[in-house]
């Protein structure tokens, strides 16, 4: 029988030869530095909340850490698999391998993917009885989506064309996007997060919190430790979210006992401000992601 790691070896490309990568337009540091980035990301978080409010059951996907992993190395694996749909038993031991979730939380995410359609059990698989969960061809639509903003990112950040060039040649999407789970298997910084980013993106729709924060911050001159938000009351916070107001206010409290958070005022009647731990998280894990994405894409356009 196959081993998860053999498996994975198969399922996932591995990265191309480093003699043969070009070197990335953008890379980590480069991206973590650059003088524009605060504003590309706030444009970037501005453009998933309004994908998040069109497609809010595709977006949950998303919304929790865990559930990312889940989401992503579920379709890294239906992209590389094809039509014919990845054997359930083959993706658990791949969940397993990569210590991202216990079997039954995989089991039921495949499940709640199926059940909302999401992906669906393909009828060219090999061996019908063994289920093989394929892609639902609305689902392409929106990971290209979710693809081409991320390349929107990268393009402001170095006058690129990376999204022309993937609306011009769609199945790109499929071509990069296992590599691009490569990488963010292989990273310990979007594997593991770190303090407030961990903390927030542990809870359902974390991500969307932390996305409407970051589009709702001032402008702040160099040197501030406190970032102060458009956001004057709980409700502006809660209202995107999947979340009680309740679970919010203890998650808030936490993060506020921290420092990573708080009110220049009277708590959900003030102005709301962020850490500069807080934003250095976020721009941290953007940054990393990034960097992930365009090496992907570096290695694909190169291999054309």
């Amino acid at each position: 029988m196959q081993t998860a790691s053999a498996f994975m070896e198969s399922v996932l490309p591995k990265p191309l030869p480093f003699a043969l990568l070009p070197p990335p337009r953008l890379d980590r540091a480069r991206i973590a530095a650059h003088a524009d980035l605060r504003p590309v990301l706030k444009a970037q978080a501005n453009a998933f909340l309004a994908m998040h409010r069109q497609l809010p059951r595709m977006a949950a996907i998303f919304g929790k850490q865990q559930r990312y992993l889940l989401g992503q190395l579920a379709i890294a694996m239906a992209f590389e698999c094809g039509e014919h749909g990845f054997v359930v038993a083959h993706y658990l031991e791949a969940v397993k391998a990569h210590g991202i979730a216990s079997r039954n939380t995989a089991i039921s995410f495949i499940e709640e993917m199926l059940h909302y359609k999401i992906a669906q059990i393909s009828v060219l698989g090999a061996n019908r009885r063994s289920r093989p969960v394929a892609l639902a061809p609305a689902t392409v639509e929106v990971l290209t989506t979710w693809l081409g903003l991320h390349l929107d990112s990268l393009d402001a950040l170095d006058g690129g064309n990376r999204r022309s060039e993937l609306q011009q040649d769609p199945q790109l999407l499929a071509q990069v996007h296992p590599l691009i789970v490569h990488h963010i298997l292989s990273s310990k910084k979007t594997m593991r997060p770190v303090r407030i980013f961990a903390f927030l993106s542990d809870m359902n729709d974390g991500r969307v919190l932390m996305d409407t924060i970051i589009t709702s911050l001032h402008d702040a001159p160099a040197g501030t430790t406190r970032f102060p938000t458009f956001v004057h009351a709980y409700s502006q916070l809660c209202e995107p979210l999947r979340i009680s107001r309740t679970h919010l206010l203890r998650k808030l409290a936490v993060s506020e006992q921290a420092g990573h958070v708080g009110w220049l005022g009277r708590r959900g009647a003030s102005t709301f401000w962020i850490s500069k731990e807080f934003l250095h998280d976020y721009e941290t894990y953007q940054a990393e992601k990034l960097a992930n994405i365009e090496s992907a894409w570096q290695a694909i356009r190169a291999a054309d």
